[in-house]
């Protein structure tokens, strides 16, 4: 048997169609709790969040040019939320609604005042309402176009955070939380529908999945019923740690964290309702995943650059590599022919996607 074809290898420079440093970068890259890419893209605009210092900068999507840069304060988090022209992002204290144009403040959400650290969370806006968690364990609603506090919830006597962020189905907008809990809420009065208990704290995500609601709960994944919180699958690595998860629509993709100090591979796990189907070992530490459907691709984000994956043999078709970069690279975002990219010096790049013929 001839042996495997070795995954074509480019560099950032020779794909980049642009490359823009953003200013008074120290490091850009907070490891993400969800999926959501940074840079995002939103219609002809970019829209970064810089972790240190704290920052969220718009740029043409299709120049690079800076169009605006908003100071957050020391920290701001891993990536924004774009909805109908409002831009939310949030510091290590306070969320803040922008307007998209002018990186100018509409309002903002700050629970227990500007010392310390309270959210982690990120927010999610149905129906008029946004919703975030904070870590003192309550979730806020607030009234997307004015800030002001709608109903908020003590999710567990604890106090344990809610670092997680919240997902609405079925008209129930859902939580996991660091109390080893998973709660469920009436999304506009507040009213509790339902509590799961789980296994470990939970920071990450959940995600939806083929009408499951998928919760990371550090050595466990669960698939549960989002309408009932009954569990319907459980899968348990112990001694070992989830790093991130991501669905591809038929399967379930996570990446675990390994021993520390880490190897130079990654174990991957492909999952679905039925049990563990298919694991691979991937070159990098430190991996998160964003899945595109129109592409039919996993891309792969470490501190190497970025691997593109088929999503159904989870065979690395490509790697994109930062040689000399310091630090992560975020979580991209992918339009037509471009790949959008953030790297830990404050570096955004749109590249050149490479064609089929990996």
């Amino acid at each position: 048997m001839p042996p495997a074809a070795q995954p074509r290898t480019l560099t950032f420079e020779e794909l980049t169609v642009w490359r823009t440093k953003l200013p008074d970068v120290k490091f850009a890259v907070l490891p993400p709790g969800n999926t959501r890419p940074n840079p995002l893209i939103a219609n002809d605009m970019l829209f970064v969040s810089v972790f240190s210092p704290g920052a969220v900068c718009a740029l043409e999507r299709d120049t690079g040019c800076l169009i605006w840069r908003r100071e957050l304060g020391k920290f701001s988090g891993a990536s924004v939320y774009f909805h109908e022209r409002e831009l939310l992002a949030h510091s290590a204290h306070t969320l803040y609604s922008l307007n998209s144009d002018s990186g100018e403040i509409r309002w903002s959400f700050c629970p227990y005042g500007p010392d310390g650290e309270w959210i982690y969370s990120s927010p999610t806006i149905y129906q008029g309402n946004l919703y975030i968690g904070d870590r003192k364990g309550f979730l806020h609603c607030l009234d997307s176009n004015s800030g002001e506090t709608i109903w908020c919830k003590r999710t567990n006597s604890e106090e344990n955070d809610v670092n997680s962020t919240p997902v609405v189905v079925s008209g129930l907008v859902i939580v996991p939380t660091n109390a080893k809990i998973v709660v469920a809420y009436e999304a506009i009065t507040g009213e509790e529908a339902w509590e799961q208990k789980v296994d470990g704290p939970s920071i990450f995500g959940p995600l939806l999945h083929k009408g499951f609601l998928v919760v990371v709960a550090v050595e466990s994944l669960y698939l549960l019923d989002p309408t009932s919180g009954k569990m319907r699958q459980h899968f348990q690595w112990k001694g070992d740690s989830i790093a991130f998860a991501e669905s591809t629509g038929r399967d379930v993709v996570v990446a675990l964290r390994g021993v520390w100090p880490p190897k130079d591979s990654s174990e991957i796990a492909f999952l679905n309702e039925s049990g563990i189907h298919r694991t691979v070992s991937l070159a990098g530490h430190c991996i998160d995943f964003r899945y595109f459907p129109d592409k039919g691709l996993l891309y792969a984000s470490h501190f190497q650059g970025v691997d593109l994956l088929s999503s159904d043999a989870a065979e690395v078709l490509c790697k994109l590599t930062t040689p000399g970069r310091d630090g992560d690279t975020a979580l991209v975002d992918v339009q037509g022919d471009r790949i959008y990219a953030l790297t830990g010096d404050g570096a955004v790049q749109a590249l050149r996607h490479p064609d089929g013929a990996f």
